[in-house]
């Protein structure tokens, strides 16, 4: 019973060391793309992205800012507005 109670002990630890390292890559993945695309200037609701990822967030309603894109920018919420979760 010893055994079998030290055994499920040391995976049970295997498995947490797992979990949190699995935790921390996706954390360094998520930084490591978030740090280079939220370069974000304005407080509008809504924002243009450029090719350089660059944000300008100046737009009050998703509608205003698909009138004014061009090419390949494309419009997103802004990411310090707190608009996470909510619809457009």
């Amino acid at each position: 019973m010893k055994t079998l109670t030290t055994l499920t002990a040391v995976a049970a630890m295997i498995a947490g060391i797992s979990i949190a390292s699995a935790q921390t890559s996706s954390m360094d993945k998520s930084d490591t793309m978030g740090s280079s695309s939220t370069q974000a200037t304005g407080s509008g609701k809504f924002c243009i992205k450029g090719a350089s990822g660059a944000l300008n967030c100046q737009y009050a309603s998703l509608s205003a800012c698909q009138k004014v894109i061009k090419g390949s920018e494309s419009c997103s919420p802004n990411p310090n507005s707190g608009t996470t979760g909510s619809k457009y």
